[in-house]
């Protein structure tokens, strides 16, 4: 015991708070705008996952989660349209070389 207690006062951890990377909520609010007209539980979810997300690649990553609610209560085409439509967001924030061409 006298180990433990040792260690977990050798070195206290120090909260650091860090604003978002430029362009992050600006992107967050649109993906949340995209799924202004769904709900139920995965809306929810995904919801929760794009408030917790910190960097503009995370957000890119939870693309596809939000295409498959939208898709699942529209359809795919308006899931399509919607998600293109952030990709000049993405663009400002985020290398070429990971959103593709123009």
């Amino acid at each position: 015991m006298a180990a433990w207690s040792s260690w977990l006062h050798s070195n206290p951890f120090e909260w650091q708070f860090r604003a978002p990377p430029a362009g992050v909520e600006s992107i967050r609010e649109q993906l949340l705008a995209v799924l202004d007209d769904c709900q139920g539980f995965e809306v929810d979810r995904v919801r929760w996952r794009l408030h917790m997300a910190e960097r503009p690649q995370e957000l890119w990553l939870l693309r596809d989660a939000v295409f498959q609610v939208i898709a699942s209560q529209h359809c795919q085409a308006q899931a399509i349209e919607r998600i293109q439509g952030l990709v000049p967001a993405f663009r400002q924030v985020l290398p070429a070389r990971l959103v593709g061409p123009a």
